[in-house]
């Protein structure tokens, strides 16, 4: 329901309706919307970061490391648990400060190992920018895929992962024809 209508277009009445539960039921588990609204939070990030911690065990070098966090990113987003994703991109701010102190150290945490995969990234040479900056843009595009991207195989994100590691660190796949610009003296894609 919130993602469909949103945090304030969704109604305890539509909740209840849509599982199939009395209002009572609803308030025997949950005091109020807005821990509703926590609940699928608080699921949909740490669902995340045990897709994270999955993909991040096996990976060994940094450039492994970063195929790894993207690909759990991508999973997580895309997984199951997508509308918990869309959710939190959409209606994080509408937790009341009080409660959202769990929900920021779960943000943080997961902010720690990009930057901390992103720094063993840097110390290989593999990228030169700042770490944070590198993360916010990376997470913003690993974001936004939930606009473009609909119900992948699991062979689909791992090639989108294979081209947001591709993309980020500013390579060319192994194979790809670099094709000199006009201003180069080479001719331009397509002609």
């Amino acid at each position: 329901m919130f993602e469909e209508k949103g945090y304030q277009g969704a109604s305890v009445r539509d909740i209840t309706h849509a599982v199939g539960i009395t209002s009572g039921s609803f308030f025997y588990h949950f005091a109020t919307k807005e821990d509703v609204l926590f609940a699928v939070l608080e699921g949909g990030m740490t669902e995340g970061l045990q897709v994270v911690a999955r993909k991040l065990d096996g990976a060994r070098t940094p450039r492994e490391r970063l195929h790894a966090l993207i690909s759990g990113h991508l999973e997580a987003l895309h997984s199951e648990y997508s509308y918990a994703h869309k959710v939190w991109l959409r209606e994080w701010r509408q937790i009341s400060p009080e409660k959202r102190l769990p929900l920021e150290a779960l943000s943080q945490t997961y902010r720690n190992v990009w930057l901390s995969v992103l720094q063993e990234v840097k110390s290989e040479g593999l990228i030169a920018t700042d770490t944070a900056l590198f993360r916010r843009n990376a997470v913003g595009a690993l974001n936004w895929t939930i606009h473009w991207v609909r119900n992948p195989t699991p062979e689909q994100l791992r090639r989108l992962a294979d081209d947001f590691v591709y993309a980020l660190l500013n390579e060319a796949r192994p194979g790809d024809a670099v094709v000199a610009g006009p201003d180069m003296g080479g001719a331009e894609p397509g002609r």
